[in-house]
């Protein structure tokens, strides 16, 4: 009895030939089937080539994520990933999937954080120039106007160095702008304070004095002043 039996038999159905002959050289022939299924944990877990994870600006596509190495006993092997278009701000996982042709799959996560590092933006209010109060050096109450700003990314807080108090002269009044991840930009409004009170004046009081002795003009008057 003999057959065709192979050494090694490939994935899928395999026939094998099987033979007797008797001793005045009849024969006969069966065939069996052996039927090779692709059951063992392969392919090897996808994993990015360089092995590290990803830290990346904010809404990069899923263009650098690198490449995953994967390896299988048999043939080939699809590799997908449910990466989106867009990557929010924050830890973002990455399912990596590799498939044979087997139908068995493999897993793997890669970690892609997202920083927000750009700035908001900030414009100051228009300079502004006023005058000190009535009776004081220095103005109150000034109305500085309101900054505008915008951030790609959340909401913005707004704060400024403004005294209560503007002194005569020019002032500098520092605007900062600050994003939820800590960027911040800065602009600089200018508030002119001018003193435009005149000061007071009174007068000494008035005086009767008498002329020079032989002279029609009196000198050496004590006016007095207040």
């Amino acid at each position: 009895m003999s057959s065709n039996a192979p050494a090694q038999f490939p994935v899928g159905t395999n026939l094998v030939s099987w033979t007797v002959t008797d001793a005045s050289g009849n024969r006969t022939t069966c065939a069996q089937r052996i039927v090779v299924r692709d059951t063992s944990r392969q392919p090897s877990p996808a994993r990015r080539r360089d092995g590290h994870d990803r830290s990346r600006p904010l809404h990069r596509d899923g263009s650098g994520l690198g490449q995953s190495i994967t390896s299988d006993n048999c043939g080939t092997v699809l590799v997908s990933s449910n990466a989106p278009v867009q990557f929010p701000v924050g830890t973002n996982t990455v399912t990596w999937t590799a498939t044979d042709a087997s139908g068995n799959r493999t897993t793997c996560s890669q970690r892609v954080v997202v920083r927000d590092i750009q700035a908001p933006t900030l414009a100051c209010p228009a300079d502004r120039t006023v005058t000190t109060d009535p009776g004081a050096c220095v103005a109150t109450g000034v109305a500085l106007g309101s900054p505008t700003t915008s951030d790609n990314c959340g909401t913005v807080t707004v704060s400024s160095n403004a005294p209560a108090q503007f002194p005569v002269g020019t002032n500098t009044v520092t605007w900062t702008a600050t994003d939820a991840s800590g960027n911040r930009t800065t602009c600089a409004q200018q508030v002119v304070v001018r003193d435009a009170q005149p000061p007071t004046l009174t007068c000494p009081a008035d005086m009767t004095v008498a002329t020079d002795p032989g002279l029609c003009v009196a000198t050496g008057v004590a006016l007095a002043t207040r």
